[in-house]
């Protein structure tokens, strides 16, 4: 358990001493690691609005997990996680997909949340539906009728495979309502090019119409076409509810956990060209920003680094409870934790107060859930009383057969805890 010859008190001081050796400026470096997710997002946001040496790299964030990305697609959630922000140009898959639900045929039901999944953020599929079918297995009259049911269900041009197929859609959609003549749906299709560049001419004589109304129909295209299917989303509160770890299971089933950083936020230190590097007082003004970037980044992987190791502890003690639930919870204070890992317990403290974690089963709970003396006994408690009328020194029996040796007057202390009055056991 890393506790040196002389006892816990000695151990937690070389473990201190070791984590101050380690780590330079550790006070300084460990600032951040008291913030919350969303504290520790408008932390970013501010440096990046203020230090003109700290970007962020070209992408957005994931609506799910908050993650940057480079793509439409996250890494990690690929449309699985739930929509946790308010901008209307992001499908709230949630949405989508509880309304598919009820129109797709119930033996395909299980092949919407992957086709789902292939659904990017301007509302496309990312591959046609025979290979998302051959990527999953999957029979192509499944993933057809799925496809078909999230067109019916989301908005006009959802899960077409290209920008190009969406705006036909839209404009289809458009013939139907009465809104345009039915040649606009060639219009788009084979002419968008003439409209970027407002080429009536040859579009009224490849379509044999008049150039006045190309020229409405133009008008028409760039006001009501959008290169995107959106869908309503409603007003969210502001804080945005994403946590601060994440627990993945892996393809072995290990446990794989996962903190914001600074590649999390997509931030990088921005660079200078030669001809701002030859002013010697730009390079002056500069140097002391980018420094400050430096540092931050510094201190953001530093808060990662430190939340990764205590959670990954957590999680591989807690391995009980992810798969059974309370029943599996094993006893885990700071202390122990502290002490394996060569950390102060004040650390570990800071890196569970007010943080939360994200199960594989995609459940939000609390990160100090992991800790604990005594959570499987008042499982087995709430477990026993449920089942009827049990007397304080039954519950002490049936515990000590179920493997949890504990005094009566524990017992006691607990069920009145949990809410359950002495003698008939009723909930409170």
């Amino acid at each position: 358990m890393g506790i040196g010859p002389g006892g816990p008190a000695v151990g937690l001081e070389l473990g201190v001493r070791a984590e101050l050796r380690a780590v330079p400026g550790l006070l300084l470096s460990l600032r951040l690691l008291p913030l919350g997710y969303d504290a520790l997002t408008g932390t970013v946001e501010r440096e990046l609005a203020d230090n003109p040496m700290l970007e962020r790299t070209p992408g957005s964030g994931c609506p799910g997990c908050g993650r940057h990305r480079t793509s439409d697609s996250c890494p990690r959630c690929s449309g699985v996680l739930r929509y946790a922000g308010n901008d209307p140009s992001v499908m709230p898959f949630d949405t989508l997909e509880a309304a598919a639900a009820c129109e797709i045929r119930s033996d395909c039901r299980e092949v919407l949340p992957v086709v789902i999944a292939h659904i990017t953020s301007r509302g496309l599929l990312d591959a046609e539906p025979d290979q998302i079918a051959t990527a999953h297995g999957l029979a192509p009259q499944a993933v057809d009728e799925a496809v078909r049911a999230i067109k019916a269900a989301g908005p006009v041009g959802v899960a077409e495979t290209s920008v190009g197929d969406l705006l036909v859609a839209q404009s289809r959609a458009l013939v139907a309502a009465g809104a345009a003549e039915p040649w606009i749906v060639d219009l788009v299709r084979d002419h968008l090019e003439a409209v970027a560049t407002g080429d009536t001419a040859t579009v009224a004589r490849a379509l044999r119409v008049s150039r006045e109304d190309v020229e409405d129909a133009f008008r028409l295209v760039r006001a009501r076409l959008r290169p995107v299917a959106v869908i309503e989303v409603p007003e969210r509160p502001e804080a945005s509810g994403i946590p601060d770890v994440f627990v993945y299971r892996t393809d072995a089933g290990a446990f794989e956990v996962e903190v914001p950083d600074s590649d999390w936020f997509g931030l990088r230190v921005a660079e200078v060209t030669s001809a701002v590097r030859a002013d010697s007082e730009a390079v002056a003004w500069l140097g002391g920003h980018e420094r400050a970037a430096r540092e931050l980044l510094r201190q953001l992987d530093t808060r990662g680094s430190v939340l990764r190791r205590v959670a990954t502890y957590m999680v591989d003690r807690q391995a009980g409870y992810f798969e059974r639930g309370p029943a599996g919870h094993v006893p885990l204070n700071r202390t122990d934790v502290a002490v394996e890992l060569g950390l102060h317990p004040s650390t570990v403290s800071r890196c569970v107060a007010g943080k939360l974690l994200r199960r594989p089963d995609g459940k939000v709970v609390a990160l100090a859930d992991l800790l604990g003396g005594a959570v499987a006994i008042k499982a087995r408690i709430a477990e026993l009383a449920a089942t009827g009328r049990v007397s304080d020194a039954r519950l002490c029996r049936a515990l000590a057969d179920s493997g949890h040796k504990v005094a009566r007057r524990t017992v006691a202390k607990y069920r009145a805890e949990l809410g359950i009055a002495a003698g008939g056991l009723r909930r409170t």
